[in-house]
């Protein structure tokens, strides 16, 4: 599997790019601090994006992105215990080598992705989503489960 690599911090501080827009991953920056003992600059992915060339929009939006000082990414679940990693060591190095163990990574990782995909629906977003971000997540089935639960006259365009 090919390693994600960007331009690394300015400062060589690691970056975690989260989404802003999301309640649950803004709810998530204390205990991101806290397992990184500060070690790391959080950072809507909103404000940031643009400073790590090489890594789109729709895959920052997919998952939280840690950006090492390297200028390695690392996303989701991987993120996480890297950034567990970053400020307790002596933690982060024997759960990172748990989490490459044959069937771990892929639950993890599994886990992560379903929890991300069901973000906005279960905890919200704010308001501000002027860009269109929020957008990227909102379940084509549901949208069509609504089409079909509107009466012909109530739908857009329709006379009444």
């Amino acid at each position: 599997m090919e390693v994600l690599r960007t331009q690394p911090p300015p400062d060589s501080t690691p970056v975690i790019l989260y989404d802003g827009s999301c309640n649950l991953c803004r709810a998530q920056l204390g205990p991101m601090r806290w397992l990184s003992r500060d070690r790391v600059v959080a950072a809507p992915l909103q404000e940031r994006l643009r400073d790590f060339p090489g890594l789109s929009r729709e895959e920052a939006l997919r998952e939280i992105k840690l950006i090492a000082a390297d200028g390695r990414v690392y996303g989701g679940a991987e993120g996480l215990i890297k950034l567990l990693e970053i400020g307790y060591p002596f933690a982060g190095r024997p759960l990172y080598t748990f989490y490459q163990l044959p069937g771990i990574k892929a639950i993890s990782d599994g886990l992560y992705a379903w929890v991300a995909r069901n973000r906005y629906r279960w905890f919200g977003r704010t308001e501000d989503c002027e860009d269109g971000s929020c957008g990227v997540h909102v379940n084509a089935r549901e949208a069509a489960a609504e089409e079909r639960e509107t009466t012909p006259s109530e739908r857009p365009g329709n006379p009444a």
